[in-house]
């Protein structure tokens, strides 16, 4: 659907109605890079749609998240994740560890029918392999909300590519968006208060 919106509003412009094949997710395969909170509310989602997760966690011994993924590498192991994903989804914060942690090998590594999507942090994407990657066909497009530079400058090659979907940083804006963040701030404070561990801890050492 991703890479249909352009052309279709194209269209609409021009007052034709062309018909067009959706793909579809059932049986597709997600690569989640990073698997935390965010990955595994995404894990979810896509388990309901009849799709196989995989995923990339830095420390792979913790786990498949409760089932919610059928496999679990190291970062080391990334490419088979790349390689074997129909959509790969980087969910990663973005730390020294993960600059630029998406870059020409692993674009290389996907599938030419494969979508990257990027939700997490954008220092995390190498954007010049990434327009290489898309200007060569090695990919079939790409979504992205956040960026190496935000707001997006307007000299950025990737506004000109029509199989990007560009968002401003706001993947997270959803109606219930301030009254959620309200009910984390609370029951951290009163955590903190009660000498409890807080549901949303900050790990220093990691930078995350």
């Amino acid at each position: 659907m991703i890479l249909r919106i352009h052309p279709k509003n194209n269209c609409k412009e021009t007052l034709l109605r062309d018909k067009f094949v959706m793909s579809t997710v059932k049986g597709k395969t997600i690569g989640l890079i990073g698997f935390g909170d965010i990955a595994k509310a995404t894990a979810k989602l896509a388990r309901a749609f009849g799709m196989k997760v995989l995923a990339v966690r830095r420390s792979p011994g913790k786990g498949t998240g409760d089932g919610l993924a059928d496999e679990v590498v190291g970062f080391e192991d990334r490419l088979s994740v790349f390689a074997s994903a129909d959509f790969v989804v980087s969910v990663l914060p973005g730390t020294s560890e993960t600059l630029n942690f998406c870059g020409e090998k692993e674009f290389d590594a996907m599938k030419r029918t494969g979508v990257f999507i990027n939700i997490g942090r954008g220092v995390t994407v190498d954007e010049a392999a990434l327009c290489k990657a898309l200007d060569a066909k090695k990919i079939v497009g790409a979504a992205l909300d956040v960026f190496h530079t935000e707001p997006l400058p307007e000299s950025s090659p990737l506004w000109k590519r029509e199989n990007v979907l560009i968002t401003a940083h706001n993947a997270d804006f959803t109606e219930d968006y301030a009254e959620q963040g309200w009910r984390v701030w609370q029951e951290n404070y009163n955590a903190a208060r009660s000498g409890k561990t807080m549901v949303t801890p900050v790990q220093k050492e990691l930078g995350y």
